[in-house]
């Protein structure tokens, strides 16, 4: 096995890594499903960087590892291979016998999330796995519900596992086009919405044409899109004025990578807002329409924004590849997350909407621990409210471990050390 590489613990890497000692050799994670043909990667505290390529043939070795070693993080592979633990990776991918179906959505990807609490970042993201789960994976992609497995990652984020058969042999070509399809990637709005002819002059042998809009029951992503045009025009209907609404647009088109400018922007808002005193919006949401303009252009573009508002956005750095790769480590369920001390829990479908990481996901125990608080700090967790002073604080070690491993609190030299 890989000898670790890390630099002598500060005081408040030693409390960390105290804590998840003493948690470990209570309560070791649960063995995932075929552990055995698994490769695993760890990251020490302190330590410089992961060592992987390792493996572990009974339940007991991977015990005695976290209680002995205590991994500041925890991965197993989504892959499955008959040789694991195989040098190098080249070599291991040849032994290669399937993966595991992976979905990661993290605060990262929420646009504007760096303007949001913590608590705000996990409630978004929720919200986001829940439909992802519901609308794309079982609605639209059929997996059955059972055969979904949800986790919190222990930080800002969840995680979604199919083991489905059907999934198992995807290479990364199949999984690239699951993630074009939730995405919305690529949208063809001319096979969605086809042409048909409204008029036809028989004199000069012309026709006219429009777009089939279909009806809201269509499913797919016709129905989505209509349930995005409904969420987009309420939300420009609040704003106060045109200018607001144009701006909306932008932010949208910017976050989103539609592409679509200024000039663009100001035509949908004026078509949709001002000609006619503003009769387009009340009619599309009243009576259902989809119909902008006559300028198949704008029309175009409106429909980019409405399904904009459908889509699961899984661009960011370390969501879309973990679906696409077939040999991606993701975090080891009922192991501890090192930047905050919180458990990787199975969270039922059902419990979703309920579920508080704050609450559900605290794993360390309520022993109090004195640090002292770079600034003040408010917070609800473990079940109680915390309206903590700068300075020295007790608090209980769940909440200590939190403010320590975030870089919100240091320890004192006389502190009760665990």
């Amino acid at each position: 096995m890989a000898t670790e590489e890390r630099e002598p613990l500060t005081p408040e890497q030693q409390f960390l890594r105290r804590c998840f000692i003493d948690h470990y050799v209570r309560s070791p994670p649960e063995a995932p499903y075929r552990f055995t043909r698994r490769e695993w990667g760890f990251f020490p505290f302190g330590g410089k960087m992961m060592f992987r390529h390792i493996s572990f043939t009974r339940k007991e070795e991977l015990d005695a590892f976290f209680r002995q070693r205590a991994p500041m993080h925890a991965y197993h592979s989504s892959a499955y291979y008959s040789e694991p633990s195989l040098q190098p990776m080249g070599e291991k991918v040849k032994t290669w016998m399937g993966a595991d179906l992976i979905f990661d959505l993290d605060a990262d990807h929420i646009p504007n999330s760096e303007k949001l609490s913590y608590v705000e970042q996990l409630e978004k993201v929720k919200e986001e796995m829940d439909r992802l789960v519901r609308d794309f994976l079982i609605s639209d992609l059929g997996f059955r519900k059972e055969g979904v497995e949800l986790f919190f990652s222990g930080g800002r984020g969840y995680h979604a596992h199919i083991r489905d058969p059907s999934v198992l042999p995807m290479d990364s070509r199949d999984r690239r086009q699951l993630v074009d399809y939730i995405t919305g990637n690529n949208l063809d709005f001319d096979v969605l919405f086809p042409d048909r002819t409204v008029e036809v002059n028989k004199r000069f042998g012309s026709s006219k044409k429009r777009r089939n809009f279909r009806n809201r029951g269509h499913g797919g992503w016709v129905t989505k899109i209509y349930k995005g045009k409904d969420s987009l025009l309420n939300e420009m209907l609040a704003l106060p004025d045109n200018k607001s609404r144009v701006q909306k647009l932008l932010e949208i088109s910017r976050t989103k990578k539609l592409g679509i400018g200024q000039q663009k922007c100001s035509s949908i808002v004026e078509d949709l807002f001002k000609k006619g005193g503003g009769v387009t919006v009340k009619r599309m949401l009243e009576e259902d329409m989809f119909q902008v303009t006559s300028t198949n252009t704008i029309d175009t573009d409106f429909l980019k924004f409405a399904a904009s508002y459908s889509s699961i956005n899984l661009s960011g750095e370390t969501d879309e590849p973990v679906t696409t790769d077939t040999k991606r480590l993701i975090r080891c369920p009922g192991s501890l997350h090192g930047k905050t001390g919180f458990r990787v829990i199975s969270v039922p479908l059902d419990r979703l909407p309920s579920f508080d990481p704050l609450r559900d996901a605290v794993a360390l125990g309520r022993d109090p621990v004195e640090v002292s608080l770079n600034e003040g700090f408010s917070i609800t967790m473990g079940g109680e409210d915390f309206d903590l002073k700068q300075g020295r604080v007790s608090v209980p070690k769940f909440l200590a471990y939190f403010l320590v491993a975030r870089g919100k609190a240091k320890m004192l030299p006389d502190a009760f050390l665990l």
